[in-house]
Order: structure tokens, then sequence, then C-alpha cells
């Protein structure tokens, strides 16, 4: 399982360790963790969870949160292993017990974990905002978003982009669900500039650009 480097950043006293995760083919899942308290969550560990979870007892990290960006099976499907393995609670949009609503914040020690409503690929999508990162699930690729149909989906998630997505700072280090773009992280600042999704102004243009690429 490829690894990038661990990453590290002071905020609000706290040092926080964040690795993006490939596992499998095209799939990235997220380790976030603060290293005083050796607290931690996992975004999306669906593909190779065993290897995970020894990762997590070899770094003597305690799982609290096990977070889906979306129910779709390749972001949720290690769910029951972790939750039969460790004692973290699961955090996913429709998921009774976790009542996460748009502005939810989740705490690693002093660490901050800040839930977006982000819905359009899905209904219950979500991304998450720690520190100067935005993990993105399936809403914003490099280069690209998330699939859609060219209906209410459609409008859902150039509402999304619009509305929750643009306003971010630029300086938001962008992680995705997928490695589908030329790079494997951007930031907010070269998506607007770059990604023709985000750079559309009405929602006409952005479905004639969803149709052309879907012909492609």
């Amino acid at each position: 399982m490829p690894l990038q480097k661990p990453s590290r950043t002071v905020k609000n006293r706290a040092v926080m360790i964040f690795e993006q995760i490939l596992a499998g083919s095209d799939n990235f899942a997220y380790l976030i963790a603060e290293e005083k308290t050796r607290v931690a969550a996992l975004v999306d560990p669906a593909l190779a969870p065993q290897a995970l979870l020894e990762k997590l007892k070899t770094r003597g990290l305690e799982l609290k949160y096990l977070i889906n960006t979306h129910s779709h099976f390749d972001h949720a499907g290690g769910n029951r292993f972790f939750l039969d393995h460790t004692s973290a609670r699961l955090m996913a949009w429709n998921e009774k017990s976790s009542r996460l609503k748009d502005g939810t914040v989740l705490r690693l020690g002093h660490l901050r974990l800040t839930i977006l409503h982000t819905p359009g690929h899905t209904p219950d999508s979500i991304c998450i905002r720690t520190g100067n990162k935005l993990i993105t699930g399936d809403t914003l690729f490099v280069g690209t978003i998330g699939k859609t149909g060219f209906g209410d989906d459609a409008r859902m998630m150039f509402a999304t982009l619009q509305n929750k997505i643009m306003p971010l700072p630029d300086r938001l280090e962008i992680y995705p669900g997928h490695d589908y773009g030329p790079e494997p992280q951007s930031t907010l600042g070269e998506e607007k500039k770059s990604n023709p999704f985000l750079r559309v102004k009405t929602f006409d243009e952005f479905l004639a650009l969803k149709k052309s690429r879907a012909k492609k």
C-alpha cells in the first residue's frame, strides 16, 4: 500500500499527523491524528482495512472516528471491519447515531475537523476541513468533479460547487477520494484557475460542460 510521506502542521497548539493513503488502483483513504494524544480518524478506509488497522497499532494510534465522505461501497466498505475491531464511532451523513450537520466540528484533541455537506455526487456527500486541508471525497477531484446525472443531482452539484467550495480560501490543499487527476492533490486556488467545472458561472454552462464530457 503506497503511502505519501506524513505531513505535520501546528494548529491550536496541536501537531497534526496527516497521510494520504493509496489503496487499490485509485482509491484514497486518509489518516488524521493528533500527535500528542495519539487519537485518530480514518476517512474512507474501504480497501485494505487490515493493513490500515495494523498501521494504527504500529504507530500507537487510537481510532476515535471512522468517517465516510459518502455511502458508496468503495468509500464505506471497510466500516464493518473497523466497527468490529475498534471502538471507533462511525460518522457519516446518513448514520443516525452520528447526528452530523453542516458545520459539525469533530475534535481529535485540539484538532478540529469541520464537516461540510456537499450533495451532488450523492445526496449524503460531505467534505472534511482540517487546518489548511480539505478532503473532498467524490465532490471535487483534481481537474474534474464527481459524477452526476443531468437532473436534480447535477443541480445539487452545481450549487455545492458555487456555494460551498468556491467561497473557501485559495490556500486550502485539496485531497480527493480518487487518484483521477494529473496529481494526487492540488490547491483550491489552482482548481479555481484550471478546473473547468469551477470556472463556469451558470447552471446551463455547467450542464453543457457535463454533456460535452460525457460524449468523449
